[in-house]
């Protein structure tokens, strides 16, 4: 039974057998990576691509980002270009975010994603994960993250949903007229179906 002090984890993982769908980033050689972001403060930051109508940098820590707790873990983030706040500083963009490891043993991708939408703007520009994957379990070769000569492959699907264009409102602030409705079941103990719709009826000028 849940309680109004838990705290119920966002965090969805699975997988999946289709690669993703904004950006990829193969790695022909992991401990080079690891070397590489030694003198880029643990980081590799991706080219820029395109999703949703902005541009986006997947950032990948091989070491895990120890500045969020992801110390012996794979982190990833993804970050939205800067440049989509110049003209509007009071701009948001909110995103789903996944992310992918591929599993060569497996032939698939775990996927692991935050189900919350996030929300980037000015004051916060990079949204991720700093606990991917433990360190451990992605660089055993039995496994299957790392394969054929120290390549892995990491990516990423950024969904931003489309703008809200359809809406109504609903309102029972005016006294209606008749605003009750009857319907008489006959032999009710007798009914076999799961259910049953009675006809049409009319209040507040809309029919239900």
């Amino acid at each position: 039974m849940s309680t109004g002090s838990e705290v119920v984890s966002t965090i969805v993982k699975k997988w999946r057998e289709h690669p993703p769908s904004s950006y990829c980033l193969k790695v022909d050689n992991f401990k080079q990576l690891e070397k590489f972001t030694t003198s880029s403060d643990d980081k590799y930051e991706s080219r820029l691509f395109s999703s949703g109508g902005y541009n986006w940098k997947l950032i990948v820590y091989p070491k895990g980002n120890k500045r969020d707790n992801g110390k012996g873990f794979i982190s990833m983030y993804v970050e939205i270009d800067s440049k989509s706040f110049i003209s509007e500083p009071q701009c948001e963009v909110f995103a789903e975010l996944i992310f992918f490891v591929y599993n060569k043993k497996e032939n698939k991708y775990f996927t692991i994603q935050d189900v919350e939408v996030k929300r980037f703007n000015a004051l916060k520009t990079m949204w991720g994960l700093r606990q991917v994957l433990s360190f451990d379990s992605f660089n055993n070769p039995e496994n299957g993250y790392v394969f054929e000569e120290d390549q892995c492959e990491f990516g990423v699907d950024v969904v931003v949903p489309s703008p809200l264009t359809s809406w109504e409102i609903l309102s029972f602030n005016k006294k209606l007229q008749k605003p009750k409705f009857s319907w008489t079941v006959k032999k009710f103990s007798q009914l076999k179906e799961h259910e049953y719709t009675s006809n049409k009826f009319s209040v507040g000028e809309r029919n239900w």
